[in-house]
This record gives structure tokens, C-alpha cells and sequence, in this order.
């Protein structure tokens, strides 16, 4: 394999999903070189992340089409030092993604759009039940957009 020496860089971050390009995105505005590794390919199983494409429970939450494939690549686990790191042979609590695009949905997890009465809950209650309706040990706020 041939070596090439890369420029210098002040920071790497492993990872371009949404908190790895956040962190980049502010340390490059304060001034800092910063360069992103991500793993895997290009992945864009459906046309959107819209419904009903993206709520393939089968495909995703079952089948674990966003993760590692665990027949075709090591990953291995352990808890500490001590250990011996052994490979992961079934998806657990820990669910790694692989390929390039859609790493948000990785986790199976969606959030949807809010709708104006959501961001506008304690309004709303306070409209339709008057101000004493929620009291003061309860966190219920308006959003502050809308």
C-alpha cells in the first residue's frame, strides 16, 4: 500500500451523523481544521425518509437494514479492559449503522413534524382549562416558535 501524508488537521471526528457534522460545522466556524471519517457506502434504501417507505418495522426494527451485517462484517464487544473482545453475533441494545445516508433513522426512531398545537401546549390548556389548570411543579411550555 502506498503512503501518503495527509495536511495536518486540529481535529477528527469519527462519525458524520447529525452530532458528528454538528460538531464540525461549529469547530470549522471557530477556526479549527476538522476533517469527518465515516464507514460503509453510499446507502439509500427508499426514495424519501417520508412514510410509508421509511415505516417498514420488518425491514428496519426487525431485519436491521440500517445496521452492520453481522454475517459479512466483524464487530467486536467487550466491557473492559480485562476482557477478551469477542465478536457480536446478534443485534442487541447496540445497534450499529453502516452506509452512507439516513444514519438518523438508524435507531428506528422517528420525529415527526410538530403540529402547531404542539408547540403551543401550555397555551392551549391554559385557553381551554383557564391559568390554574397546570400547576407550578409541572413543565408543560410553549415551544416559543411557531
Amino acid at each position: 500500500m502506498a503512503y501518503r501524508e495527509l495536511p495536518r488537521t486540529d481535529v477528527v471526528i469519527v462519525g458524520g451523523g447529525w452530532t458528528g457534522l454538528t460538531a464540525a460545522y461549529e469547530l470549522a466556524n471557530a477556526g479549527q481544521r476538522c476533517v469527518v471519517l465515516e464507514r460503509g457506502q453510499y446507502r439509500h434504501t427508499a426514495t424519501s425518509f417520508a412514510g410509508p417507505e421509511e415505516h417498514d418495522e420488518l425491514k428496519y426494527a426487525i431485519r436491521h437494514r440500517h445496521m452492520v451485517d453481522l454475517s459479512k462484517e466483524t464487530l467486536t464487544i467487550r466491557n473492559n479492559r480485562d476482557q477478551q473482545a469477542l465478536p457480536m453475533r446478534r443485534m442487541g441494545s447496540f445497534l450499529p449503522g453502516s452506509g452512507l445516508g439516513g444514519a438518523g433513522i438508524h435507531w428506528n426512531g422517528q420525529s415527526w413534524r410538530p403540529l402547531p398545537a404542539d408547540l403551543e401546549m401550555r397555551t392551549h390548556y391554559e385557553e381551554r382549562y383557564g391559568p390554574g389548570f397546570i400547576s407550578d411543579d409541572i413543565t408543560v411550555q410553549d415551544w416559543g416558535v411557531t
